[in-house]
């Protein structure tokens, strides 16, 4: 209650808004999640999601209910359902008399997703720096030390670990509705950096940042915490943009 309580103080009236604005999207994808029944449906469902979230169908791609029954070995009823109920979550679109395709990405959704980040880890990180146990530290530490520059397959791990860096500072500030509604914005988030593997080129930046973090967290000096993760997260909002402008054109709208 007291960590909520700070966090309220640290928030202006429009980003208290926001914050209201994700909860209730934290909360109706949580309800999407459980409709999603177990069996074929289910399988179908976190196959083709799986594959939109690690690139391995880039927007733009159509998704024909026949041919991925054929490849999961089913129906089209449940590859329609699966697909119906990724529809909902913005994942997948329907044009009409065309069929069902990969959502493309708009420059707005890059730009509204950061803007939760600030908004919500620049307040985590503050509360977090006096409230952050040693195990935490070191568990951050860990997480900061794994990435070998210019290696593919490490940057896609790094993307994982880096969501649990983050994940782990926000459940370090004791609110666990925020630790919620972060989850759920580093998840649409990882698309965008799933799309730029350039980004690989940052390392040197990147785990600079998470030690400027750390450093703040170890001496426990909340503003030095609010503005390393400021830093970091303009960073990679800045990298994203540009990446997807010289990359992207046909995968942003």
């Amino acid at each position: 209650m007291q960590a909520a309580a700070n966090l309220g103080r640290h928030l202006t009236g429009n980003e208290r808004q926001c914050i209201m604005r994700i909860s209730l999207i934290y909360h109706t994808a949580r309800q999407r999640k459980g409709m999603v029944a177990p069996g074929r449906k289910g399988e179908a469902y976190s196959n083709i999601k799986s594959a939109i979230m690690s690139g391995e169908l880039l927007p733009g791609t159509q998704l024909s209910p026949a041919d991925l029954a054929t490849q999961y070995g089913m129906s089209r009823t449940p590859v329609r359902d699966a697909l119906n109920a990724l529809v909902q979550e913005g994942l997948v679109e329907v044009q009409p008399r065309r069929g069902y395709f990969v959502s493309h990405i708009t420059v707005r959704d890059v730009e509204e997703v950061f803007q939760l980040r600030l908004i919500l880890e620049t307040a985590s990180a503050e509360l977090a720096a006096t409230r952050i146990t040693p195990d935490q530290i070191e568990q951050l530490a860990r997480l900061s030390s794994r990435y070998v520059a210019g290696d593919p397959e490490s940057y896609r791990s790094y993307l994982d670990e880096n969501r649990q860096f983050h994940l782990t500072v926000a459940e370090a500030a004791g609110n666990r509705l925020l630790v919620g509604v972060l989850r759920e914005t580093l998840e649409q988030m990882h698309r965008f950096l799933v799309l730029r593997l350039d980004l690989s080129d940052d390392a040197d930046q990147m785990l600079a940042e998470h030690y400027l973090l750390l450093d703040a967290f170890r001496k426990r000096d909340s503003a030095r915490a609010r503005e390393a993760m400021r830093i970091a997260i303009e960073h990679a909002r800045d990298a994203v943009l540009e990446s997807i402008f010289k990359r992207g054109k046909d995968w942003v709208l």
